[in-house]
């Protein structure tokens, strides 16, 4: 590409632009994410050290939990847990049912008032 500068008074002078080449500017982009990865490279290490612990856990409880499936004492040992929970659990429904169907009934109420009022 030539490009052709005017002044007044002067000869027109003509220059060159290089263009790049597809080439280069592939060269280029290589460049920059290799810069960019340079960059990173500390922050990404960093995730991998902080996550190692949690995947490492995660390891151990699935291959700990694969291993305690296949023993029969387990389901009797988890159907007996489940019935603990429920009993540890059955207060604190009954407060939540205790409280909430106070609501629930107002709501069922207005309802059916309305249900009446369109009709």
């Amino acid at each position: 590409m030539t490009t052709t500068i005017r002044t007044a008074g002067q000869m027109p002078v003509q220059f060159a632009i290089p263009m790049p080449t597809p080439a280069a500017t592939a060269a280029a982009a290589t460049t920059l994410k290799n810069i960019a990865l340079f960059l990173a490279a500390p922050f990404i290490g960093l995730v991998y050290a902080m996550a190692l612990p949690f995947v490492g856990m995660a390891m151990l409880a699935v291959i700990g939990g694969k291993a305690l499936v296949k023993a029969p004492a387990t389901w009797q040992a988890l159907a007996a847990a489940k019935e603990v929970a429920l009993f540890l659990a059955a207060p604190f429904i009954g407060l939540v049912y205790a409280v909430t169907l106070p609501f629930v009934g107002i709501a069922l109420i207005a309802r059916a008032a309305y249900k009446a009022y369109r009709a």
